[in-house]
């Protein structure tokens, strides 16, 4: 008989062990996981566009019958929430962490990524670290607000203005992102092997004036840069290396194997059109193209912003650039899929 009673309870046990499984399978099958979008931010997709205990549901009603209950904050727009300024829900699940005006796996990472403003960072799930300001991402002194795009002051050249929060705004309305312009350069200098000048680097997110500086450079590791920008390049048998490797001598106006940004300007500025020997690649847009590949090792610095430049370059140079760098796109992050994380 005890025997009996026995394996009634155990019957008992397993149903309910059962019962619970089928009711979580039940939970998941409701929710539906974010999507990455082209620009590399997760969001909810339109068929579910209710986010709320980090899933996305229909609506705050679907999610509390599949068991969550924190609906109060819940993002009903399928995306960007800017009600508050919650940028958090962009990041996606490989890099949870929102410091910056970016996305990482952890604040360690982002420290070690230059970033220092980690205070107020978001890990993920839809609790927001504080100190956005009221819309926009803590990016060192300043506040990443990409939706800021009011202009405050012009900018000399005309190229853009100023918003209120102190970055620039191009005059396709795109507002600068100093935390992610020293990301692209750092980009460069580690998956090219090669030495960019610190002090540039310090000042590479620089917002409207540009800094009385003159950063220098190796001949051999500029060389290095420019073959991978050239990279599959072939006009009447020359190739983008021998391009490289003369656009390189010519920029050493003194032969000493350092170039410097005055020495760059200065080569760069013996020809009219300013492109050099580089003119059958940059035809259509010239000395612009040229100054975005300097802009992005120190030879050359522009009013405006750095994150503005080398929308100017050619389409393979532009392809060849973004697989070594997040480039010039203001809020472009490891995990976009226009940056290759593998190189």
């Amino acid at each position: 008989m005890k025997r009996v009673v026995n394996l009634v309870v155990f019957a008992i046990l397993f149903l309910g062990v059962l019962i619970a499984c089928e009711t979580e399978e039940f939970v998941q099958d409701t929710s539906v996981s974010k999507i990455i979008t082209p620009d590399g931010k997760s969001s909810c997709p339109s068929s579910h566009p209710f986010e709320a205990c980090g899933a996305c549901w229909t609506d705050a009603a679907q999610a509390q019958s599949g068991g969550c209950n924190d609906t109060g904050g819940g993002n009903n727009g399928g995306g960007d929430n800017n009600s508050g300024g919650d940028q958090n829900n962009n990041c996606p699940s490989s890099h949870p962490y929102s410091a910056c005006g970016q996305c990482w796996t952890d604040a360690a990472q982002a420290q070690a990524g230059g970033c220092n403003d980690t205070g107020g960072g978001n890990n993920g799930g839809g609790n927001n670290g504080g100190g956005n300001n009221g819309g926009g991402t803590p990016c060192g002194n300043y506040n990443y607000n990409p939706d800021n795009t009011a202009c405050v002051t012009t900018v000399a050249n005309g190229s853009g203005c100023m918003n209120s929060d102190g970055l620039f705004v191009s005059s396709k309305g795109v507002v600068s992102n100093p935390c992610n312009t020293k990301e692209a350069v750092l980009d460069i200098e580690r998956n090219l092997g090669i030495n960019i000048d610190d002090q540039f680097i310090a000042q590479s997110g620089y917002q409207g004036n540009v800094p009385s500086i003159n950063p220098t450079m190796t001949k051999s590791d500029f060389l290095i840069y420019m073959k991978e920008l050239l990279k599959g390049i072939n006009i009447n048998g020359k190739t983008g290396d021998q391009f490289a490797i003369e656009f390189t001598n010519l920029l050493d106006t003194n032969n000493d194997g350092i170039l410097t940004r005055n020495e760059a300007s200065q080569a760069k500025g013996s020809d009219p059109r300013q492109v050099l020997n580089l003119e059958p690649i940059f035809t259509i847009n010239g000395g612009l193209a040229t100054d975005d590949v300097l802009a992005y090792v120190g030879l050359y610095l522009g009013d405006g912003a750095l994150d503005k430049y080398a929308g100017d370059l050619p389409q393979v140079v532009q392809d060849n650039m973004a697989s070594f760098t997040r480039t010039w796109q203001p809020g472009v992050n490891a995990a976009s899929k226009r940056y290759d994380s593998n190189k």
